[in-house]
């Protein structure tokens, strides 16, 4: 026969973690320590149904439902999350469960369910770690010209080996442009209605004419 104080060992350990998982509902302890199913089953309710949401999910998508269930169907439903889920033997047979007694066994039992449920609640809730994405970085290491940086990288003086004479004079180029239209005009209509500058076949009369003198001499 177990000691008294051995169950009330167990029935503080129970205590903790009940504390951990924030059970809402009054604690028959006086039940428990008699071994009533009665007493276990609502805790083992709270901790598979309600106090881990994502685990609970977890359990409905593997078709593990528990909620609305008669006692015994709920035990069978237990049992096999403890099977498939968690890989746990539990200590207890499901008959030896709902009966009165074996009260440290099922103390000891009932802790077990709920570290387990504890474990796989911090397994669904760890933070994931995320990176920034070498996109994002590249995109922010890259500086955007602005209109006066382009201009500032643009030449100023127009190179001058394309036009000489512009760069040499500047400022007579329109004067220059001005005589050069004027005399353009006064050599194309002359008073006498012809060209006073001499064609080309003019001038080599001309020279042929003079080197003809200066042999006769």
């Amino acid at each position: 026969m177990l000691s008294a104080g051995n169950v009330q060992s167990c029935l503080r350990k129970l205590e903790a973690l009940l504390r951990v998982i924030k059970y809402p509902s009054d604690v028959d302890y006086s039940g428990l320590s008699k071994g009533d199913p009665s007493s276990f089953l609502p805790i083992v309710s709270f901790t598979l149904t309600t106090f881990s949401p994502p685990f609970a999910e977890q359990l409905v998508a593997a078709g593990l439902e528990l909620s609305g269930k008669t006692d015994l169907r709920f035990t069978d439903t237990l049992y096999k999350v403890l099977r498939d889920i968690f890989h746990y033997k539990p200590i207890l047979t499901k008959e030896q469960f709902l009966q009165w007694g074996f009260s440290q066994r099922k103390i000891s039992f009932i802790c077990d369910i709920i570290n387990l449920v504890l474990q796989r609640h911090k397994q669904l809730h760890k933070p994931k770690v995320r990176y920034p994405t070498k996109h994002n970085i590249r995109k922010k290491s890259h500086l955007t010209l602005t209109d006066a940086d382009t201009a500032s990288k643009n030449p100023f003086v127009e190179d001058h080996r394309r036009n000489p004479f512009y760069f040499a004079y500047p400022a007579k180029r329109d004067t220059f442009s001005a005589d050069n239209e004027g005399s353009a005009y006064r050599s194309e209509i002359s008073p006498s209605g012809a060209s006073e500058i001499p064609a080309p076949d003019e001038e080599e009369s001309k020279e042929s004419f003079l080197n003809a003198s200066v042999m006769k001499k």
